[in-house]
């Protein structure tokens, strides 16, 4: 199954799938690598929250073994996106942010569809290997070209591993309620180390280093301007470039012979000022014929950006809304199962070279400030995975 993304990263935007989107990238490269079987793979994902957004999006992937050293990948995604801050009107520089075209212009489909499609290959060299993955996904308002590949390396009679990563996004930003078309441009690289420390235990450790550049604001997040006159509605404006770093380390221990539990630290800094904590437990467990359930809890703290101010008195040089510039707190409960049959239903085939496996997540974020359409400091947000993989 490929494994969803942390919610923190991505909550309540009407990009969502953007990081969705690139979770399943690097998931593929991570499953070509460690499986060197032919699979196919369907989805059926889903995300609600009580702010108003649900998302929908089925996902196919397809692995082809070329040979004993290569092997070939393929992917689509369609997911529908529903909003009720991208249909709400409010009035910015004389533009309706979100409206029909017949209701004083502006955006003409506020709910989002969109196609993704990739590919790629994994290449093994001796003990090493090579993978490159390549992603393109396109709605209405919004494209993206992805590249993303990573290289490892074992050592140590394969103790210790290295992976070297790096993803490259290349996107355009051109919303229907706006005459211009903006660039975004997001590279990210990362180097990660596996050391087997004894046969009961793994230590893992991970740095990222991500730079963005262009325009990096939500235009249908409104900002309210308080003036003693008056109250305007203005467009978010961020600064137009952003450094971020992400430290962490896992440790995997098998408790018994048919389970583990993981333990984690990763903590994320950039110069927005954000700093966040993040502290995740995962327990594993072999529940007999192939069965495997795993049960995991994740809790985040974060700081504000250094521009993100409770309310706004006048114009300023940057000014957002955006709820993951706020400062905050989440928790994060995930469950997970996959199983070679499906108990309840008889009539689903059993074979060996299928899979069915399931997850769920159920979220919740507190803000110190309430979100500024659905005027809640709590968001509570559900996820769920259905997927089916066979392996010919």
């Amino acid at each position: 199954m490929q494994p969803g993304p942390r919610v923190e990263d991505v909550v309540v935007g009407e990009k969502f799938v953007c990081v969705v989107i690139l979770c399943l990238i690097l998931a593929t490269i991570v499953d070509a690598q460690e499986s060197s079987q032919n699979e196919l793979q369907a989805n059926l994902s889903g995300y609600a929250d009580n702010f108003g957004v649900v998302v929908i999006y089925p996902n196919f992937s397809l692995t082809r073994q070329v040979n004993e050293a290569t092997s070939i990948n393929g992917r689509f995604l369609v997911d529908a996106v529903s909003s009720a801050s991208m249909k709400s009107h409010f009035e910015v520089d004389g533009v309706s942010s979100a409206t029909s075209k017949t209701n004083g212009g502006g955006d003409n489909t506020p709910d989002e569809l969109r196609f993704q499609f990739g590919g790629g290959a994994q290449h093994s060299f001796g003990s090493q290997s090579a993978a490159l993955n390549m992603m393109y996904s396109t709605e209405h308002d919004y494209s993206s070209l992805t590249f993303a590949g990573n290289f490892i390396q074992p050592m140590a009679q394969k103790n210790t591993t290295f992976h070297l990563g790096f993803v490259r996004s290349m996107d355009k930003v051109f919303p229907q309620i706006r005459d211009w078309k903006r660039d975004v441009d997001v590279a990210t690289y990362s180097v990660q180390a596996t050391q087997n420390l004894t046969p009961r235990a793994v230590m893992e450790t991970i740095y990222s280093y991500t730079t963005s550049q262009g325009h990096l604001s939500d235009n249908y997040q409104v900002v309210t301007v308080t003036t003693p006159t008056n109250v305007l509605s203005r467009e978010p404006v961020h600064p137009d470039s952003r450094i971020r770093q992400a430290a962490a380390a896992r440790l995997n221990y098998y408790i018994f012979t048919n389970s583990s539990v993981q333990f984690g630290y990763r903590y994320y800094w950039d110069d927005w000022e954000v700093n966040g904590h993040t502290i995740s437990t995962l327990y594993q467990t072999h529940l007999g014929e192939d069965k495997i359930m795993g049960i995991g809890v994740r809790t985040h703290k974060q700081s504000k950006a250094f521009f993100y101010q409770e309310t706004y008195n006048g114009n300023e040089q940057y000014m957002t809304v955006d709820p993951k510039l706020k400062e905050a707190t989440t928790l994060d409960i995930q469950f997970k199962i996959s199983f070679p049959k499906v108990p309840i239903f008889t009539w689903f085939p059993v074979d060996d070279r299928l899979k069915y496996q399931f997850a769920f997540n159920w979220y919740r974020r507190n803000t110190t400030t309430p979100d500024w359409h659905s005027k809640r400091n709590t968001l509570y947000a559900y996820n769920f995975n259905i997927g089916i993989r066979y392996r010919y």
